[in-house]
């Protein structure tokens, strides 16, 4: 113990003796175990942490799949089929999230909610930290309105009054009585405020689609396959007592944990690689370093070893200073990882990282950078002290000379670390390179509207308010009326499913004069519920026939709106214009709807998926239709509002607008639709800014590897160089030399770094848009610029060799 504090003194003065050498070798490291570090803390809290429930490991959600592909929400009535006859699932529950009007003293305020049965906390295994939670029967109709709240809620609105049980709040103007508050840790991806009871009735769920989610606790002991098969077995019962309904449906389980990461788990996964490369880089740059400092004190080595010190002990003194590099660089890595924290969830689109509070400076990533700084101070530690075990006793005592120092053997390492440099830079700019011709391609796309000067509000009315048809109609008309006579507004509709935002809103649709398909084989559509003046609002072209209009109310003749994709798929070259088509399954009873126009396609479903059939219904005429999830999302609207000028500057006055017809009406989500179409590829534009800070990072710490390699040659060939130049050589003689013999490195590095790359360019192939994982624009370019850029890198100490005086390094030695 007392020669290891012996080697840590020691390796402390020398690290302060070279205060130029400790801040470069220390910074290097800093960049490389602090990014490590933050991006580490988000796979930790994502995907490394267990979900803040009961035995997380047994909960699964549930899906129906249909055969054609495609994932959809739950079915009320056939969840409550599961819940009957499984025998491998504890309990199911389902919820939906939902937006309410909370009402008080100074008017409404719009908060995120989830309606869920009665078994929800059950199955998440949630206890209550004041009052109760849920209880059978409290999603019986009859049952008394109550609700749970969360912590925030609960400081926040109700100034965490630990009597607050039995008080009453207002949700969408119904008094709801607080039965529970939930503790802080408990939560999911959408911050949920309050929770309310789910009425659970068959006569209820059965009129309605799919449109809920559904969560299941396994039994101990059953695996997610025996699950499965269950279920499956369970929704092929019900395709055959319900072709009509479920005829080819069955049912996904995935893992709760898998569907809370998502999609995000791959790029975490490649970011992680990438921060990986990025810290190798640094510590290939940092042995260079220490391999250069071992060569200027070769005499120094010789003659401890010849005082009697073995090279076992001067091994150990060079990976102990080693070592203090690394812990000082991975104290000022962890400093920078806070500040690298908050830039991730910056830089992030909104709720793209899943458990976002979750994420910070733990015990975990503590232990993290502390393991990393320690492998890492011994992985560029063992160049130099292996180094150190092969020199020449005799040689560095006689003083050989400075330039002969420079021994072959570690000309060859440093070298081969450059290299390496080289093709990890290759491998991350390629990486980033990919994702950003990607992302361009998407920004290219059309997606099927005019995104300039138009304004967007939320105006989500209540049910309990606007419950009756014309309740809802009069306010959408004086909301218009207002609105459209504003200065500078050339047009405004409402529509519940806004483009980019994704849909979930399909429906089984059936073609007059057709052979009616078999119950369950119905063709589908998305739709949208929509107000004249939409189209003209977004830019949408009408392509044929006409949109709607005023005239297109509650009693006229059902008309409806198809877009491109349906036309061409349906009827093919027929003009659609003036035939028939009924929305619901053969054996419904909806009414048959004229089609008045066709209109382009909208990518509904983000930039790059492709545009699916679609068709559009009236508002004025929603209520004809006998679905009641159209009529319900015709109150959950979105107000879209094409200005003259900049749309920004009219939200106010839409805001007053709507006010003045009801006070208590919230609107939320005011943006422009320009924002929207930003938002909707912010997770291509993260996956490619934050893979490209690192590819930048590492060709800087690389092209310093082979600055510092060349520099390293010029002094230690100061002799040799001046003997080149008194015989006659020329100076561009000299630089051809040197930068020949870094550009061999650079090359090789490249070489292996784009047979590397086309290897690992497939990992992320999913995450590409209309891009190669092997796009040859991209192959080319990466080594061109970094060919230019490592040629600075090497003509620099090149030039400098050009300057030495032939005299005086002959009188060098």
């Amino acid at each position: 113990m007392k020669t290891v504090w012996q080697d840590i003194r020691y390796g402390v003065r020398m690290l302060l003796k070279n205060p130029a050498f400790t801040f470069i070798a220390v910074l290097a490291l800093a960049l490389g175990i602090g990014a490590n570090t933050a991006i580490f803390s988000v796979v930790n809290a994502v995907l490394l942490k267990p979900l803040p429930y009961k035995n997380p490991e047994r909960l699964v959600m549930l899906w129906e799949q249909h055969s054609q592909g495609g994932r959809m929400s739950v079915a009320g009535l056939n969840f409550l089929e599961w819940r009957k006859e499984s025998r491998l699932l504890e309990d199911i529950t389902v919820f939906s999230n939902i937006s309410f009007d909370l009402t008080g003293p100074d008017g409404a305020e719009r908060i995120e909610g989830t309606r869920a049965s009665a078994s929800y906390f059950d199955v998440l295994g949630g206890q209550a930290m004041l009052g109760r939670t849920f209880q059978a029967g409290d999603d019986a109709a009859s049952a008394q309105r109550v609700v749970v709240v969360n912590y925030g809620f609960w400081q926040s609105r109700l100034g965490g009054d630990p009597a607050v049980i039995g008080r009453e709040i207002r949700l969408n103007d119904e008094p709801r009585t607080i039965i529970g508050v939930m503790p802080s840790d408990f939560g999911d991806r959408i911050e949920t405020w309050v929770w309310t009871p789910m009425v659970v009735d068959p006569e209820q769920m059965s009129v309605g689609g799919r449109s809920l989610s559904a969560i299941a606790r396994l039994k101990p002991g059953v695996t997610l396959g025996q699950a499965q098969s269950e279920m499956s077995g369970i929704a092929a019962r019900l395709s055959e007592a319900r072709p009509q309904f479920n005829r080819g449906w069955g049912v996904s389980l995935v893992p709760l944990h898998e569907q809370v990461t998502g999609n995000i788990r791959l790029i975490l996964l490649v970011l992680s690689g990438a921060v990986g490369l990025v810290l190798l880089i640094a510590c290939a740059n940092v042995a260079n370093l220490l391999l250069a400092s071992a060569a200027r004190r070769e005499h120094e080595m010789a003659i401890r070893t010849a005082l009697g010190a073995s090279r076992a002990r001067l091994s150990r003194q060079l990976l102990t200073e080693s070592v203090l590099l690394a812990l000082v660089g991975g104290a000022l890595g962890l400093l920078l990882a806070l500040w690298g924290i908050d830039l991730l969830l910056g830089l992030a689109p909104g709720g793209g990282i899943p458990r976002a509070r979750e994420i910070g400076i733990n015990s975990q990533v503590l232990a993290f950078t502390l393991l990393v700084s320690l492998l890492t101070g011994v992985v560029f530690g063992l160049a130099p002290a292996w180094q150190s075990l092969r020199g020449d006793l005799s040689a560095a005592l006689k003083g050989a000379g400075k330039s002969s120092s420079v021994s072959f053997g570690r000309s060859r390492l440093r070298g081969a670390l450059v290299v390496v440099e080289v093709a990890l830079a290759v491998v991350l700019l390629v990486g980033a390179g990919l994702l950003m011709r990607s992302f361009v391609r998407l920004t290219e796309v059309d997606p099927g509207f005019s995104a300039g000067n138009v304004l967007l509000l939320e105006v989500p009315l209540s049910a309990t308010r606007y419950n009756e048809d014309h309740q809802v109609l009069r306010f959408y008309d004086e909301m218009f009326r207002r609105v459209r006579s504003l200065p500078g507004v050339e047009a405004a509709g409402t529509t519940h499913s806004l483009p980019l935002g994704g849909s979930d809103s399909t429906r089984p649709f059936i073609i007059a004069d057709t052979p009616p398909p078999d119950p369950g084989t119905e063709p589908g559509a998305d739709y949208s519920v929509i107000s004249p003046d939409y189209f003209r609002a977004l830019g949408i072209p009408v392509v044929r026939g006409r949109e709607f209009n005023e005239t297109d109310n509650a009693g006229a003749p059902g008309v409806v709106l198809i877009n491109q994709s349906l036309a061409r798929r349906y009827w093919k070259n027929e003009d659609p214009v003036g035939k028939r088509l009924r929305q619901g399954a053969v054996s419904g009873e909806s009414p048959w709807l004229t089609i008045i126009g066709i209109v382009g396609d909208v990518r509904h479903g983000g930039l790059d998926r492709e545009p699916k059939p679609e068709m559009y219904f009236s508002y004025a005429q929603a209520a004809m239709q006998g679905s009641s999830s159209i009529v319900g999302n015709r109150r959950r609207i979105t107000l879209a509002v094409r200005v003259d000028g900049n749309p920004a500057g009219y939200a106010d006055a839409v805001r007053r607008e709507i006010s003045g017809i009801d006070k208590n009406q919230p609107v939320t989500g005011v943006r422009t639709l320009t924002d929207t179409v930003a938002r909707s590829v912010m997770p291509q534009r993260f996956n490619a800014l934050l893979l490209g800070i690192f590819a930048v990072l590492a060709v800087l710490l690389a092209m310093i590897g082979v600055y510092g390699v060349m520099s390293f040659a010029v002094t230690g060939r100061t002799r040799e160089i001046g003997i080149r130049m008194a015989l006659g050589a020329r100076g561009a003689d000299v630089v051809r030399m040197i930068v020949g013999q870094g550009m061999l490195l650079v090359v090789i590095g490249v070489v292996i770094g784009l047979a590397s790359s086309f290897v690992l360019s497939r990992l992320i192939a999913t995450l590409l848009y209309d891009t190669s994982a092997t796009d040859p624009v991209v192959f080319a370019i990466i080594p061109t610029l970094l060919g230019v850029v490592a040629l600075v890198a090497c003509y620099i100490p090149a030039r400098r060799a050009t300057k030495i005086d032939p005299m005086i390094a002959l009188r060098y030695e």
